[in-house]
């Protein structure tokens, strides 16, 4: 059984949508931060040559049904504010982790809240039961935006804390 998500996501805030080829500059910029790369894993440096495989990976995990990636952005410019997106699928359970990360200056304003709960959503709503945030233990940040997007503490496992929704 498959499930996916819409692949365009709307919320009163933000908007997630695919990841496109005009998105390579924004992307370089979102995973060359070097306070986001404390707490995930991405290849250095991150330059446009690693952000179009991104692009062009992200539309074939799409297209797989095994991660969906989304540029979080402003419903009213195509501003993108950041990245989240499902992966680790586990079709047996109907389960998910999700992912979030949002641009240095575009913190603080709630869009991670917002692109989380847009995102979680829709994901409930097309069929999974189950939506994981694995969060450093160390990153509080996180675990704020996740605690505000609903979801509920369930344990610490391999240095890292395990939120769960619904």
């Amino acid at each position: 059984m498959r499930i996916e998500p819409e692949p365009v996501i709307v919320a009163s805030t933000v908007i997630l949508r695919p990841w496109c080829a005009q998105d390579v500059t924004a992307l370089t910029e979102i995973y060359r931060d070097p306070v986001s790369m404390q707490y995930i894993d991405v290849p250095q440096p991150y330059d446009a040559n690693r952000a179009t495989e991104f692009v062009l990976r992200a539309a074939g995990s799409r297209a797989a049904g095994t991660a969906f990636h989304y540029a979080v952005t402003l419903p009213d410019a195509d501003t993108v504010l950041g990245s989240a997106y499902l992966h680790n699928i586990a079709t047996s359970e109907v389960a998910s982790d999700v992912s979030f990360l949002i641009h240095p200056r575009h913190r603080g304003r709630g869009w991670a809240t917002a692109a989380l709960v847009a995102l979680s959503d829709a994901a409930l709503h097309a069929g999974f039961r189950h939506i994981y945030a694995r969060i450093d233990p160390s990153n509080s940040a996180s675990e704020s935006v996740v605690a505000r997007a609903g979801f509920s503490r369930l344990r610490v496992e391999e240095g890292e804390v395990c939120w769960s929704r619904p």
